[in-house]
């Protein structure tokens, strides 16, 4: 980890613990403790358990879609590339800054660069179609069966914003997809950009080395929506499965917290999550925190006991951001250790039954 990623680190867990503490100071009081003594531990620890579910969800997107272009990785190398990426997004601004990881993880496995950026650009795709889709459905829920309640308004239009920007990026994708020329064309002037100080033939390297990406990029999508539609299929679905199954987590925490379970609370913790997950896509602060804490107590405010909100949003962001931190540690010191040795993903490891 080199300087910078500390430096963003810190301030990341600096932020996470002050505003926890504020919502824990503000919330906490006589009836927590006497709430605290129904709690059920086996659904705290099924929601950790979720949580760990959902990462290899994620994986098996990234496994069976890797598949679909006719290139075999691992699950747990995906699982691997999962949690990796799950920790350099913590200490990113937004939560969705791991992308990166992911292409290089993929290409170590074998797969060409532009491939393995058509995987992880079409992951977010298919996250962006569940999350609009999802937004528009939590709206028109609100509207008709909880227009009485009152919803924190600077969260509201922080999430419309959110989401008309991440919508405004699947849009756009859509446009590049559907005009290859646009895509090359673009790929030229970003390499131009870069190379602008280089000599000639190290321009036209890179020239032909980011138009080489595009061509592949370009080459994958056409497969996927081709003879290897398969790919869409299990992207589709295994990102569907991803968030419903994150979202529920919420709901769990409050029984394990002795809430009673009702039809409203598991609805509207689904939709306040989804609504959490889209403000935290706005780049304010490493890995979201700080927005994540704030927007959370905020909106479990009006379903759950307020005595209970401080516990609630601690436990939640311990699995949804400490515990992603720890596991993600890990597997990057694994890749670290991995390159130190100079190896690749282990072609030996990569082959596997079908």
């Amino acid at each position: 980890m080199d300087k910078k990623q500390k430096k963003l680190l810190f301030i990341s867990l600096g932020i996470s613990l002050a505003v926890l503490f504020i919502v824990l100071i503000v919330t906490i009081n006589e009836d927590t403790f006497t709430a605290l003594q129904s709690c059920i531990p086996a659904f705290l620890l099924l929601a950790i358990g979720m949580h760990v579910a959902s990462l290899l969800f994620w994986a098996a997107r990234i496994k069976m879609m890797c598949r679909s272009l006719g290139y075999k990785v691992t699950l747990w190398h995906c699982f691997n590339l999962v949690c990796s990426n799950m920790f350099i997004a913590a200490v990113t601004p937004s939560s969705i800054g791991g992308e990166p990881v992911r292409v290089y993880e993929i290409s170590k496995a074998g797969v060409p660069g532009g491939e393995a950026t058509a995987v992880v650009t079409m992951e977010r795709v298919f996250d962006g179609i569940v999350l609009a889709v999802g937004t528009v459905i939590c709206v028109f829920l609100l509207g008709i069966f909880f227009s009485e309640i009152e919803l924190p308004a600077g969260c509201m239009i922080a999430a419309y914003c959110a989401a008309g920007v991440f919508a405004g990026l699947v849009l756009l994708f859509f446009v590049f997809a559907r005009h290859p020329q646009w895509g090359v064309s673009l790929m030229r002037k970003i390499s131009s950009l870069i190379s602008r100080k280089k000599s000639e033939a190290a321009k036209e390297k890179l020239q032909e080395k980011f138009v080489g990406y595009a061509d592949n990029f370009y080459s994958a999508l056409r497969k996927m929506g081709g003879k290897s539609k398969s790919g869409m299929f299990w992207g589709f679905f295994f990102s569907a499965l991803y968030w419903v199954n994150e979202f529920v987590i919420a709901f769990v925490i409050c029984i394990g917290l002795g809430v009673e379970p009702t039809a409203d609370l598991l609805l509207l913790s689904i939709i306040f999550q989804l609504l959490v997950t889209v403000i935290m896509m706005i780049p304010l602060t490493p890995g979201g925190v700080g927005v994540s804490e704030a927007s959370l107590g905020l909106f479990f405010a009006i379903i759950i006991p307020t005595s209970l909100v401080g516990v609630f949003v601690l436990i939640y962001r311990f699995i949804f951001y400490y515990f992603n931190l720890i596991v993600g540690f890990i597997a990057s010191m694994l890749i670290v250790r991995r390159e130190a040795k100079g190896k690749k993903a282990a072609p030996e490891q990569l082959q596997e039954s079908a």
